[in-house]
């Protein structure tokens, strides 16, 4: 994508979702080292809900070309398994939703949405499992 680098942040200026989120090029750094700074002290029992500030903001800073949804569902699932919680599929079916939860972040800042969305889906990324599982 017009010049940018696999890895390293964006170098233009791209944008993403209804509201066309994204920080300039030139402040992504410091967007995301205060990030994963506040990132730091988090225990265990809040791992959900940082999760979710975590994947929400990081997905409004939007500091690649290219990739940030499949990178911040990543390492949000690495957070949450380094805190004892487990990891989290966003399933197509619930995609629309999904989307939805992260606007009410773009909008309002509304994080509950989906802190909420985040909950049902580890409820049935689980269940899923021991329905596949199941002798």
């Amino acid at each position: 994508m017009g010049g940018e680098r696999l890895g390293e942040y964006k170098r233009h200026d791209y944008v993403t979702g209804k509201y066309e989120v994204g920080v300039l090029p030139e402040g992504v750094p410091e967007e995301m080292a205060e990030l994963l700074a506040e990132l730091q002290e988090v225990k265990s029992k809040n791992a959900l809900t940082a999760a979710a500030f975590f994947h929400a903001k990081f997905e409004n800073i939007h500091p690649f070309a290219d990739g940030n949804g499949r990178t911040g569902r990543l390492a949000m699932n690495y957070f949450l398994v380094l805190h004892n919680h487990p990891p989290i599929i966003i399933h197509e079916e619930d995609r629309k939703k999904y989307y939805a939860a992260l606007e009410a972040w773009d909008e309002e800042l509304q994080l509950e949405p989906l802190k909420s969305f985040l909950r049902e889906q580890t409820a049935k990324t689980w269940a899923k499992q021991i329905q596949r599982y199941k002798i």
